[in-house]
């Protein structure tokens, strides 16, 4: 009779080890904006439309490690100067932003805070016309540290798929730039970009 009662155990048993094991991978993405802080100083910013996308690995049952790589809008302005006394330059001056952090997933119930960092890769730009003819043209990408926070709050859908409200805040300390590189000082931002969104997740 105890064998029995073992074996009934150990089946029933089972399939709870199972059900535990599985889900620990998952994936998902966002639809978001993002909104960019400048100053009078930095003269790019506001907001723009974005995504994201998500992968992650459950550690334990309250935290994950993940990867969430998110891809923003272009940020652009433009101005007119006179490179000679006959002649009026017109520049439009752009920046697009990427960011790839590692960070880490807390489970709290619906609310799922998020804390992590990485690297943001900016590609900045400048192009100049006289009369319609390029006049100049000029451009390359900087690459920084930033630090990443926000919560997600997690509702259920099925058994695999939520549905995830989602907001972030991305800290990047950005170096000043001097009059001697106009490139970057004319396409510089703030330090911190808000991106807010709604995306979905599903569990493997």
């Amino acid at each position: 009779m105890a064998r029995i009662l073992i074996a009934l155990a150990a089946l029933v048993a089972l399939p709870q080890v199972a059900g535990a094991q599985e889900h620990r991978v998952y994936a998902g993405g966002a639809f978001t904006f993002a909104t960019q802080t400048h100053s009078d100083e930095q003269p790019l910013g506001g907001t723009t439309i974005g995504g994201s996308a998500l992968f992650g690995v459950r550690a334990s049952p309250r935290v994950s490690i993940e990867f969430e790589p998110s891809f923003g809008g272009t940020h652009s302005g433009e101005y007119d100067y006179r490179p000679f006394a006959s002649s009026s330059a017109h520049v439009v001056v752009s920046r697009r932003e990427a960011s790839f952090p590692v960070q880490a997933r807390f489970r709290f119930g619906v609310l799922e805070p998020v804390l992590g960092g990485g690297l943001v890769r900016a590609t900045i730009s400048r192009h100049a016309t006289i009369a319609g003819v390029t006049y100049f043209d000029d451009g390359r990408s900087e690459t920084d540290l930033g630090l990443i926070g926000g919560v997600d709050a997690a509702l259920r859908l099925a058994s695999h798929v939520d549905l995830v409200p989602t907001f972030r805040m991305l800290v990047v300390p950005r170096a000043g730039h001097s009059g001697e590189d106009p490139l970057g000082e004319q396409t510089s931002t703030g330090w911190f970009t808000f991106r807010y969104g709604v995306g979905a997740r599903v569990a493997f």
